[in-house]
């Protein structure tokens, strides 16, 4: 879980695509300080598993479904994203619960600047009510009798 708080602006390094799939390099001294094999990062609010670190970058596995969910796949190298490491149990929460995965596709309706901040305005289908939230993919963990498996 995350709090939707950016803790820190990095850099999309390196985008490698395959079948199905892509390999990104992202540069973030502060949060690839303490990033270990397996650990969650949030990329521009999206849940992704390191994979490989080297000093202020860290490497992770981009399915083809988030890429094309999310504004992951728009990115190239160079272009700068927001970085966050996940909450720990105890620590403080200075911000909201968010998970990481797409609940729902919203419409940038305009974006105007204010004096402190730009106003966006989106439109969006919400879920009906009562409806539990769908994560249809990326389960936190593996699936019953899939070890070591895990799905961005």
């Amino acid at each position: 879980m995350f709090t939707g708080i950016v803790e820190e602006r990095g850099e999309l390094v390196a985008v490698d695509r395959h079948a199905g799939a892509a390999t990104v390099t992202v540069r973030g001294p502060r949060v690839t300080a303490d990033a270990g094999l397996g650990d969650s990062i949030a990329v521009n609010g999206v849940c992704l598993t390191v994979t490989a670190t080297s000093g202020p970058t860290f490497t992770a596995d981009v399915m083809a479904e988030t890429l094309r969910r999310t504004a992951l796949g728009a990115l190239a190298p160079g272009s700068p994203v927001n970085l966050e490491r996940p909450l720990r149990l105890g620590g403080r929460l200075g911000g909201h619960l968010v998970q990481g995965h797409v609940d729902a596709v919203a419409v940038i309706v305009s974006r105007s600047p204010a004096q402190h901040w730009d106003v966006v305005r989106i439109t969006g289908r919400a879920r009906p009510r009562g409806r539990p939230t769908p994560v249809r993919t990326g389960w936190p963990s593996p699936a019953p009798g899939r070890r070591g498996r895990r799905a961005e």
